[in-house]
């Protein structure tokens, strides 16, 4: 049986409300760490949340998979994902929920369209999308899990979650199908407003204290603990 046929593959749609950027995130997006934005900014970004809310598409498949945590790694129906840092991240799951998300293309082509005509907003919307999806992500999360305890979304690219496994998801959920997502030579999937991840179910209240606990980057735009 292929990988394709092993999982049940649900799919759920979202509203733009469900997608709603959070505006202090898009803010550390852009650079505004601590900073107050002047009032053209906040007239810019207005604007572009309008152009955005009316662009986004919000969809979601997931599917239920077995857990299994062994010495090399962790093996959730499709082979082992030699990942210490997920097999840690899995602890006291009993399960897994194979999860990808995206807000659709339209965010990317008014990234483009902007990106030609006017930088700046180009620039506001990129963060805003980013935003947005995660927002998704998560309203999408408490739909797919339905409440049951379970720990944070871990994606691969996280710690020594290699990203080749991009193709896994892609391969197990019919991404491309069910999504519409593609995925590029170098592992990244268009629409760029998408993500994958994998969910553990049975372990209350944990979670993989940010991803940006994986990465030694100081510098990056888009971490989280603001260190």
């Amino acid at each position: 049986m292929s990988a394709v046929n092993a999982f049940t593959v649900k799919l759920i749609s979202g509203t733009p409300e469900d997608a709603a950027p959070v505006r202090a995130e898009a803010l550390r997006y852009m650079g505004y760490r601590g900073a107050s934005p002047d009032a053209e900014t906040l007239r810019l970004i207005a604007e572009c949340e309008r152009e955005l809310a009316a662009a986004v598409k919000p969809v979601c498949c997931f599917a239920h998979a077995p857990l299994e945590i062994t010495e090399r790694g962790v093996d959730l129906g499709f082979g082992t994902i030699e990942s210490r840092n997920l097999a840690k991240h899995l602890e006291g799951c009993t399960s897994a929920i194979l999860f990808a998300a995206t807000i659709g293309i339209g965010a990317d082509r008014l990234i483009a369209k902007y990106g030609r005509l006017k930088p700046a907003k180009s620039v506001v919307i990129d963060a805003l999308g980013s935003s947005a999806a995660e927002s998704w992500c998560d309203a999408a999360e408490k739909r797919v899990t339905g409440g049951s305890p379970h720990c944070s979304r871990f994606s691969p690219g996280y710690g020594d979650f290699a990203l080749s496994h991009q193709i896994d998801f892609m391969r197990c959920l019919d991404m491309n199908r069910r999504l519409g997502i593609t995925l590029s030579d170098s592992l990244l999937m268009t629409p760029t407003k998408s993500v994958t991840a994998v969910i553990g179910i049975g372990a209350e209240n944990k979670t993989c204290s940010g991803k940006c606990a994986f990465c030694g980057s100081k510098t990056c735009a888009f971490r989280e603990d603001g260190k």
